[in-house]
């Protein structure tokens, strides 16, 4: 027995030796380096625990490097506001059919859920009242189209294009292939797309409605454009859209004609002539006394400006544009807006601005996408 205590007794004294000869290297390679935080100038040099007297800590994070991480963590939000505006514009085109009034007295109060739709439409396809029913299904479409249930209202405005074919009302049918062709563009099923927008168009020129036959151009353009035919694209808008707008004296058309003529210039990367373009826009818009359209123009200038590494003029754009969509009160563009001048601030090393710009950009995205 008492040869095994000598045993242990030696190994808790080797141990102990060695525990402190660590401790002592350890406090020896400590004592050499710098202290990284700059924060400790003294220690207890009477420690004799077990680990070295002092330890040293990274210094901390600088402001610079957490808004570096928190605008890289948010990179991957962008294309969910993209499609967001992208959709606040298809809700804006969205055309109701000449029944739209005399319906009001069925979805009075709006109902709330797609199963509350479901009941008036079958109680309507029961009764077998086309001209109602047809109406009633691109109402409910609109419905399922704010509530993200694309598929559904898909259906919906394919019972209302097979419905409307059976009267004679052929300016319903005309809105019903808009509506249509537009959600297979925004769900970005171009051929379809194209098919019902060239219906569209036909029935337009038969109608001799120009203004309808210019905005169905811009709609072809922009069709024309996903499908990487830029040149077609850039000719539809220039030689046959925009003399239609002239001639119908829609300024208001024109400058939506020429916002879509800069974005694809901006898809090729061809920056001047998107810019040339909207400035254009902006002129016309500030002349005919039309704000509608304004922060949206600036916006889109000080990002083609950005995008081409043009910084300094880019941020007074921004700001400009910032200050429009608070005065239009449009939320999505605000929060579009604080995305990109956030970044821009970042580039520009101007670290109080970007940090409060971040922190308005996070309001905006909790009130928007809760």
């Amino acid at each position: 027995m008492t040869k095994y205590k000598m045993h242990i007794t030696g190994l808790v004294l080797f141990l102990t030796i060695g525990l402190f000869s660590i401790s002592a290297t350890s406090f020896a390679q400590q004592k050499d380096q710098e202290d990284p935080s700059g924060y400790i100038s003294k220690y207890n040099p009477k420690f004799a625990g077990i680990g070295p007297p002092v330890y040293f800590v990274p210094a901390p994070r600088t402001t610079e490097e957490i808004l570096h991480d928190a605008y890289k963590n948010k990179q991957t939000f962008a294309d969910t506001i993209a499609i967001a505006l992208t959709l606040q514009r298809f809700l804006i085109d969205y055309k109701l059919t000449s029944n739209s009034a005399q319906l009001q007295y069925l979805i009075s109060p709006l109902p709330a859920t797609p199963q509350a739709w479901e009941t008036i439409i079958q109680q309507t396809r029961n009764a077998d009242n086309t001209n109602t029913l047809y109406g009633l299904l691109n109402e409910s479409a609109l419905y399922a189209i704010k509530n993200g249930a694309y598929p559904l209202a898909l259906k919906q405005l394919e019972e209302a294009l097979s419905t409307v074919q059976k009267t004679e009302n052929k300016n319903d049918l005309s809105i019903i292939q808009f509506n249509l062709a537009n959600l297979y563009l925004f769900d970005q099923k171009f051929e379809q797309a194209a098919n019902f927008q060239e219906q569209y168009y036909k029935n337009a020129i038969q109608n001799k409605t120009y203004l309808d036959q210019a905005n169905s151009l811009v709609k072809i353009a922009t069709i024309q454009a996903f499908d990487r035919d830029f040149k077609s694209a850039e000719q539809t808008i220039i030689r046959k859209a925009i003399p239609l707008y002239n001639k119908t004296r829609s300024y208001e058309g024109k400058i939506l004609a020429w916002e879509q003529l800069a974005l694809i210039y901006q898809m090729q990367k061809k920056h001047t002539q998107a810019q040339w373009f909207l400035l254009q826009a902006r002129e016309l818009a500030e002349k005919k006394s039309l704000p509608g359209e304004l922060a949206e123009l600036e916006y889109m200038l000080a990002e083609s400006k950005f995008d081409d590494g043009n910084l300094k003029v880019s941020k007074n754009e921004f700001i400009n544009a910032r200050k429009l969509a608070e005065k239009e009160d449009n939320k999505l563009l605000q929060l579009a807006i604080e995305n990109k001048i956030g970044e821009l601030f970042m580039k520009l090393k101007d670290y109080n601005a970007a940090k409060e710009s971040l922190e308005k950009y996070w309001a905006l995205r909790a009130e928007l996408f809760k």
